[in-house]
């Protein structure tokens, strides 16, 4: 299709010529230019989110004995009736942790404690697959699967995920862990691969002040007097 001068394609005087539309042919400017992407694996993380979830069941029991203490007033977290006119002007509220109830049951440990450790998270990534991470240890001790809640993971193209040809990865995952010997450390591991961080990383002295680069604006100071 032969460039149509605007001021004609918008019925215009010559006087308001300001250029040209329909420029839809094969002499596109954008030919044979490519945009660069973060083809450095180390900088390929558009996401990352990796959390432990600790889970910790004591080994101990209580068990309930027959209702000790009649009383018709029930047990309630509730603070207020919702319906209260007043309910605006309460400000000692909350959560009701306060019982009418009156007992003492009794306590008795079953087992030793166990720990359960849950690794998920999600993830993209520019080009490549995100690996899925898993733990070898913590707490100081070998950490084991723990089959009875399965392990889950997925790698798959992002929606609409594929830019100039660049495939856009997302992953899931959903790894649970136990230990055969209890933890003896506060050493859970923690890691931001985009962020390229560790929890263990060293504490810095002091922080960099936010600064910014000068503007196309800035000129050169005098020599100081």
């Amino acid at each position: 299709m032969p460039f149509v001068e605007t001021n004609r394609a918008l019925g215009l005087p010559p006087s308001f010529r300001f250029g040209r539309l329909d420029i839809d042919d094969d002499r596109m400017v954008e030919q044979r230019i490519l945009v660069p992407w973060p083809k450095d694996p180390a900088a390929s993380y558009l996401y990352y989110e990796c959390n432990i979830d600790v889970v910790l069941d004591s080994g101990i029991v209580v068990h309930n004995r027959l209702p000790q203490y009649n009383d018709i007033l029930v047990d309630t977290l509730a603070y207020v009736p919702l319906d209260d006119r007043n309910i605006d002007k309460i400000t000692d509220g909350g959560v009701n942790l306060k019982s009418h109830d009156q007992y003492r049951d009794i306590i008795q440990r079953m087992g030793h404690a166990r720990y359960w450790f849950h690794l998920w998270g999600r993830a993209m990534r520019a080009g490549y697959r995100v690996p899925i991470p898993g733990i070898r240890t913590i707490g100081g001790v070998v950490a084991i699967p723990h089959d009875a809640n399965p392990q889950r993971a997925r790698n798959s193209i992002a929606p609409g995920g594929s830019y100039g040809g660049v495939i856009l990865w997302y992953a899931q995952w959903s790894l649970w862990y136990t230990t055969a010997v209890p933890p003896y450390k506060n050493e859970i591991p923690e890691a931001d691969v985009a962020a390229h961080i560790v929890g263990s990383a060293p504490l810095p002295d002091a922080m960099q002040a936010p600064y910014s680069q000068a503007d196309d604006n800035s000129r050169r100071s005098g020599p100081e007097r």
